[in-house]
């Protein structure tokens, strides 16, 4: 058979009788990921989980985190009501108000991570900054206000903080 010969090129690609060739490209093994190291959908579900908990806690600094009640009755007249500040106002008002930047910064900088957005360090350095920023100005809020009429947003607050540092480190340290 030669090429000037029109069904030369028409079985061209068709294996020959008694050829041992393979056809198509060899198969891939999957390679499961090392022991101790995350895979990229748990990696993933923990950033979203962390990106949710930042979130969750930005929300809870406008809520109460002081509360003062008064209930006075006298002369005939009953008088009562109730005054209550957020993170963002309040006692240590000044620790208060970088717990919530830093959390704006925290859910940019895992949005973006969780994204794929690769900025080189930058955005590895923001997050932590961001995350570690918020646990601690909020922690040092909770710490000052737990003694003044806190409200159940201090509490609340101090839940997710725990939660957001933990999850963090576990990112941070690869621990499963």
């Amino acid at each position: 058979m030669s090429k000037d010969d029109a069904s030369y090129w028409v079985d061209a690609g068709s294996p020959r009788p008694g050829d041992r060739t393979r056809l198509g490209p060899p198969a891939t093994i999957p390679r499961l990921s090392p022991v101790g190291t995350p895979t990229r959908s748990e990696s993933q579900a923990g950033q979203i989980v962390l990106l949710t908990m930042v979130t969750l806690f930005l929300i809870d600094t406008f809520l109460p985190w002081q509360r003062a009640c008064v209930n006075v009755s006298g002369f005939g007249i009953h008088i009562a009501g109730c005054l209550s500040a957020n993170a963002w106002s309040g006692t240590a008002a000044h620790v208060g108000q970088p717990a919530g930047v830093f959390a704006v910064i925290a859910i940019l900088a895992v949005g973006l991570r969780l994204g794929g957005v690769q900025l080189s360090e930058g955005t590895e350095l923001a997050a932590r900054v961001g995350i570690y920023g918020t646990a601690a100005a909020g922690g040092l809020k909770w710490i000052l206000v737990i003694g003044k009429l806190a409200s159940f947003g201090a509490w609340l607050g101090l839940l997710l903080l725990l939660a957001i540092a933990i999850l963090e480190s576990i990112h941070w340290f690869g621990l499963r």
